[in-house]
């Protein structure tokens, strides 16, 4: 499954905040995901006890089960896209 995501870079509304804190912070997500870079400006991604990279438009990141990660904001809104393997 495919999905697109909007990260907001300045979130108004208080479910927008808590999205950007969840992504800030790391985390671990129980399946594998494969996130593809649609348009964003600043963003970084990082494993834990990894250096971070830039999230450059049609960047593609796989993320596998478990493994901590987090994005570093950037200045503008993030979209990306977020494939999930099918059920």
């Amino acid at each position: 499954m495919i999905n697109e995501l909007t990260i907001p870079h300045n979130p108004k509304e208080p479910s927008d905040l808590q999205m950007l804190h969840e992504f800030l912070s790391y985390h671990m997500d129980m399946e594998e995901r494969k996130v593809t870079v649609i348009s964003g400006t600043g963003w970084k991604f990082q494993f834990e006890g990894e250096d971070a990279i830039d999230m450059t438009v049609d960047l593609e990141i796989t993320i596998p089960a478990m493994k901590s990660h987090k994005i570093i904001k950037g200045s503008t809104n993030l979209v990306v896209t977020i494939e999930t393997p099918e059920e």
